[in-house]
């Protein structure tokens, strides 16, 4: 009898003990110190205004002073709604069936109304389309590419491989005059994926980096104005490219390769204010955080200082798309539904 009490015991003080291990080991992403704390306002929460709920996941792709527009992962599909966030419309556009198969997976759309511009980023181009009279063209680009931004109606700045291994730079290309214009002005390592924005502001250029702390800033005509970071402590990239052979072709793709340890996710500008997600945990910050919201973290782009951070909500079985912030407003895209909230705004 003392035996089997013995035995019991000791079962369940295992049984236990690999409990603790399991679970300890599954909370140390979270639990693990950074070396950096965030600024939270009291009560800074967003307020629900409106949901709307989708078959499919929509992205971010413009807006007006009368609509806000949408791509999603058929790159035939371009949705809007008004600013009232009334109600989804839809606009097809007549894309080949062998251009949309190869857009599959490496495109993204930006549209400046009337124009939707598609960024084919392993085909070389950019197919432009007039949504008010359906007529489209194509724009080469000087290679295949992994950025592109819209800094005046017809110009666009891209982060395209220079051809030299997976090699990368940053060009200025003229849509309707195919004027092209390369630099070596720019010293910013570029081995790693990152969001390019432009700042209409002060006419200027800002790439953060998706897998360290460093963000870039310069002009149009590609001179560095300052080389700035985020809050957090990742300072080396964790990623870089590979480039390969597409199957039955002489085209060659460019994928990402090596630990996905990614830092900065989505980015946007914003009246000053340059509005991060970050995926890293801050040490002031709980595991319960970390798995019903995620973090935006705000920077003034006059002084590039950290401001403050507050959460999106992340509902169970949902992945932040897309957000975009406008009229005290911010909307965010998830996998299967919009959500629009009041945003309280900054406490300084």
């Amino acid at each position: 009898m003392t035996t089997r009490i013995f035995i019991v015991l000791l079962t369940t003080i295992v049984v236990l003990g690999f409990i603790f291990t399991i679970v300890r080991t599954s909370r140390q992403p979270y639990e693990k110190k950074h070396g950096f704390n965030r600024t939270f306002r009291s009560g800074n929460h967003l307020q629900l205004i409106k949901k709307i709920t989708m078959e499919y996941p929509l992205y971010l792709a413009g807006y007006n002073n009368s609509n806000i527009y949408f791509h999603s992962d058929d790159p035939h599909i371009i949705a809007y709604t008004d600013t009232a966030f009334s109600t989804i419309a839809t606009i097809s556009l007549s894309i080949d069936s062998a251009v949309g198969h190869q857009l599959a997976n490496a495109f993204s759309t930006h549209v400046r109304y009337p124009e939707a511009f598609i960024f084919a980023y392993n085909m070389a181009a950019i197919f432009v389309y007039n949504l008010q009279s359906g007529r489209h063209t194509v724009i080469h680009t000087p290679s295949n590419y992994s950025n592109a931004v819209q800094i005046s109606d017809s110009t666009f700045i891209l982060k395209y491989f220079t051809g030299n291994s997976t090699d990368q730079s940053f060009c200025k290309l003229n849509v309707y005059t195919k004027q092209l214009t390369k630099t070596e002005l720019l010293t910013e390592d570029l081995s790693s994926s990152g969001i390019l924005l432009y700042n209409d502001r002060n006419a200027s250029c800002y790439f953060i980096h998706h897998y360290n702390n460093r963000i870039a800033v310069f002009d149009t005509a590609f001179h560095a104005i300052s080389s700035n970071h985020t809050i957090d402590t990742f300072t080396q990239s964790q990623i870089q490219y590979l480039s390969m052979i597409k199957t039955g072709s002489s085209d060659i793709l460019y994928k990402p390769n090596g630990t996905r340890m990614l830092i900065n996710y989505l980015s946007q500008l914003h009246g000053g204010r340059l509005y991060i997600n970050s995926l890293i945990k801050a040490d002031n910050e709980t595991l319960l955080t970390d798995q019903s919201e995620t973090v935006i973290d705000i920077y003034s782009t006059n002084t590039d200082n950290y401001l403050e951070s507050f959460y999106i909500p992340v509902p169970h079985n949902q992945h932040l798309k897309s957000f975009r912030i406008f009229d005290s407003k911010i909307l965010a895209t998830y996998t299967n539904h919009l959500a629009l909230y009041k945003f309280p705004g900054l406490s300084k």
